[in-house]
């Protein structure tokens, strides 16, 4: 059965002008499942736009198998105030992708360096939690980078203070392709240094 996978976020999944021209989580996810496991029936969508807040997938037009949903990073800077709409507005769209035989993938947002934005510094912790409950609450999966990035030096995985380089996005890519036990070290994406 042919997939077509639904990528939608901010500049993070975007993958723009902070990459320097290497692949971003999303096409080294396309490599892996249609070169690699030989898939080519697969289709890769990323819909995805730069300082974009939480925004409701486009079911009708892609008709999409699986939704990947990557929010926070930028819809954090509302701080508390955003969160109950955060959460309300994430919960019905997981809802209404799953009402429509999808399977939602729920990503928290990748962790930020100390010179960030004090908004997110404060309060991305939160709105991953959001993500968190989310997942949770529907039965979608759960991809968790906030909690994998924590506790690791992480400054070698940045362009800048919130947007992961090659080396964050091959770590983002890893998790997401282990949580959807896709993951093969001895592959070609799986041999990627991530230092």
């Amino acid at each position: 059965m042919n997939v077509l996978w639904l990528f939608c976020g901010d500049s993070v999944t975007q993958g723009a002008l902070h990459t320097f021209g290497f692949r971003d989580y999303t096409q080294l996810f396309a490599e892996r499942v249609r070169f690699e496991l030989e898939r080519p029936g697969d289709v890769v969508v990323n819909t995805a736009v730069s300082g974009a807040r939480f925004t409701q997938p486009d079911l009708a037009r892609f008709e999409p198998d699986v939704v990947s949903l990557m929010f926070g990073m930028n819809d954090c800077l509302d701080g508390t105030r955003g969160l109950d709409g955060f959460h309300a507005a994430y919960a019905e769209a997981v809802t209404r992708i799953q009402r429509a035989g999808a399977r939602a993938v729920v990503h928290t947002p990748n962790r930020v360096l100390p010179g960030a934005l004090p908004e997110r510094i404060e309060h991305l912790g939160a709105y991953a939690e959001v993500a968190r409950k989310v997942a949770a609450d529907t039965g979608a999966l759960l991809v968790d980078h906030h909690a994998e990035w924590g506790g690791r030096p992480i400054a070698h995985w940045m362009a800048d203070d919130c947007h992961p380089n090659e080396y964050g996005h091959r770590a983002l890519a890893r998790s997401l392709l282990r949580a959807l036990d896709l993951w093969d070290p001895a592959s070609g994406t799986g041999r990627l240094f991530i230092p």
